[in-house]
């Protein structure tokens, strides 16, 4: 063989290698496998008639209407429930309870797939010690619908103080 297409051969076997290894580095940087699942935020607000933190899966109309009738029954008045086409998405609401001011807020900031679960990240938010607040009661929440599943839906909660000056 010449000497040129030595060269040549090794350069090709070396430009492999490297490709092989970016591509196997680039698959294995999600250990994790999940997959970020688009989601659309339906509603949300700080002031809802529950009193307790809960995060709830609705799969159906008639538990999406039960729940939205249950947000707003302390209210004088109530918003149009979103449509929700439920044989195609499903929503996820979280409520983060009885606050005793202003300032507080709940945020669903991602949702993903991994493997046979769903898992939504969501954002408790507190007024740091120098925020001015309302001294009314708050009840946040945060409602968003995702493409229908049935799959175990878990939820990773994350407090965040929002610091003021």
């Amino acid at each position: 063989m010449h000497k040129k297409t030595r060269k040549m051969i090794t350069t090709l076997k070396l430009f492999s290698i490297t490709a092989a290894v970016f591509l196997f580095s680039c698959n294995s940087s999600n250990k994790s496998g999940s997959e970020n699942i688009k989601f659309d935020s339906l509603a949300h607000g700080t002031y809802s008639s529950i009193e307790g933190k809960r995060q709830v899966v609705i799969r159906n109309e008639k538990e999406y209407q039960k729940l939205w009738d249950e947000v707003y029954k302390d209210l004088d008045q109530v918003p149009r429930i979103p449509d929700v086409d439920m044989n195609k998405y499903t929503v996820i609401a979280v409520f983060m309870g009885s606050k005793p001011s202003g300032g507080y807020d709940i945020k669903i900031n991602k949702v993903s797939t991994n493997g046979d679960k769903i898992l939504v990240q969501v954002n408790e938010i507190s007024p740091g010690k120098n925020c001015m607040v309302t001294d009314a009661l708050t009840r946040p929440y945060d409602f968003v619908r995702i493409p229908k599943t049935d799959n175990e839906v878990e939820f990773k909660t994350s407090s965040v103080t929002k610091e003021c000056q």
